[in-house]
């Protein structure tokens, strides 16, 4: 690690709870999740350590210490001490107005990852934004910056820092970038880009003004908001709580555990005979190896009511309803849900059915009923036709069936995980429907995209509420 003692500006900083205890010889510092025993310690690294516990610590007044008490070998020995609370997310790093003494921008260490590693900046260098980095208001008021990339967020506390990222969208050296924010000497613009480079959102490009980033094979084929929702649907490269915190037991009621329709039924399926069926099935081997992506009908002889009836009822049916712990109500199906939260559920757009009148209609997994939402009209005739464009084919489905999640089931409990785990369900209920739709000899196609505006608007609810998640079309082989 290169030590600048040039930085002035720059200070450590303890985390909000971690404390430092003196042990005599050493010293143990202590997080809510954490504690590192550091020992022996001389006499200016004990002093460091100490300041360190009742305020930030400038870069120069760290270096000025251990050399005021002799101890410059022991300079690398502190900067890896200091690294090694920050991947324990122990400390962190801010760059201080020399004016005011506020901090203009504070780097936060979010993993194990990190990489406290310095750069020397150079004044004449180009450097430029990465085009993951994004700026946003966090629910603390704070304005964010991070990144896919990085493992750390950092904090924007200034106006001289976001005009900064600003101009960093063009590649720019320190000199032009003083010159323009004419706000902050080279030293402060040097010291902010230390911690955007050091938090991997910005780096020096190469001599065609380009980031290394972008002629990476494998970065070039992330698009920003697909390894955006990875990083932070995964552990890894953020601390945000992760899982089932129920962060909203208290605050907000559950949504109710089985949809309540404002449609009146209109069509009672008939119920399957699930011993003939049970007799006479192929077997799951079976049914997996003729599994394929039909998109061809059998126009003479379209799909039936009877056949869609047996098909909702397999693959979507609730078999019970059940209460469990602070989840509340839950049920069972035939399909697995994160947390049996249950979230998605069957629309089915009819186009050519033997037995059911065309229109869209909403399935009651519990009553196995269909409620008419809208008849045909030049909407439902939209997703038809969308569907069918997504298949690659001229031809619409017979039966489109939209899967919608009514998300605040998930995100009520899960939290970062939540849409995560709705696409899984999403993905789990596709194989269902492959397979029951394989065991009937119907012709099943999952479909990539759908308009999730239209869908809601189709079906009067809140699009932040509830909305398409999924199609899957369905007809007669």
């Amino acid at each position: 690690m290169n030590i600048v003692t040039a930085s002035s500006q720059i200070a450590y900083c303890l985390t909000e709870g971690t404390e430092i205890h003196d042990e005599g010889q050493g010293i143990v510092v202590v997080s809510p999740f954490f504690q590192v025993a550091i020992s022996p310690l001389g006499p200016g690294l004990k002093q460091v350590f100490s300041g360190l516990a009742q305020s930030p610590c400038s870069m120069r007044w760290i270096n000025a210490t251990i050399d005021a008490a002799h101890e410059e070998g022991m300079l690398m020995t502190c900067y890896r001490y200091l690294s090694s609370l920050m991947r324990h997310q122990m400390c962190h790093i801010s760059v201080i107005s020399e004016s005011s003494g506020e901090p203009l921008a504070t780097l936060y260490p979010t993993s194990a990852s990190f990489q406290h590693k310095w750069i020397h900046v150079q004044p004449e260098q180009l450097y430029r934004l990465s085009r993951f980095a994004y700026m946003h208001r966090g629910e603390d008021e704070e304005c964010w910056l991070e990144s896919p990339l990085s493992h750390a967020l950092l904090t924007v506390q200034s106006k001289l820092v976001a005009d900064l990222l600003y101009q960093l969208a063009t590649a720019r050296t320190p000199l032009e970038l003083a010159r323009m924010t004419g706000e902050g000497s080279l030293d402060t613009v040097a010291d902010v880009l230390t911690l955007l480079l050091m938090g991997n959102f910005a780096a020096a490009t190469t001599d065609d003004a380009q980031l290394a980033e972008e002629h990476d094979v494998a970065l070039r084929q992330w698009e920003f908001h697909d390894l955006l929702f990875h990083s932070r649907s995964r552990g890894g490269r953020h601390s945000n709580p992760l899982g089932g915190t129920y962060r909203f037991l208290y605050e907000l009621p559950a949504q109710p555990v089985i949809k309540p329709a404002p449609w009146p039924v209109t069509v009672q399926l008939p119920q399957p005979d699930m011993e003939r069926i049970q007799r006479t099935d192929p077997t799951l081997s079976l049914a997996m190896e003729k599994r394929a992506s039909i998109r061809t009908y059998n126009e003479e002889h379209p799909i039936t009511k009877e056949q869609i009836s047996e098909f909702l009822y397999r693959v979507a049916h609730i078999k019970d309803v059940y209460t469990y712990g602070e989840s509340g109500e839950l049920t069972r199906r035939p399909y697995p849900g994160g947390g049996a939260s249950y979230e998605l559920e069957c629309y089915l757009t009819v186009d050519r059915c033997s037995g059911l009148a065309f229109g869209l209609y909403w399935y009651d997994p519990l009553k196995h009923t269909l409620s008419l939402v809208r008849e045909p009209d030049n909407d439902t005739e939209r997703l038809l036709i969308d569907a069918g464009q997504s298949m690659g084919e001229d031809s619409r489905p017979q039966v489109l069936i939209t899967l919608a999640a009514r998300f605040q089931r998930v995100s009520w409990k899960y939290q970062s995980i939540a849409y995560a785990l709705i696409l899984k369900d999403a993905g789990v209920f596709y194989a269902t429907m492959y397979l029951v739709a394989s065991a009937m000899n119907l012709a099943p196609c999952a479909i990539g995209a759908g308009d999730s505006d239209l869908f809601a608007s189709l079906i009067g609810s809140d699009y932040y509420q509830e909305t398409s998640v999924g199609e899957f079309a369905l007809g007669s082989r």
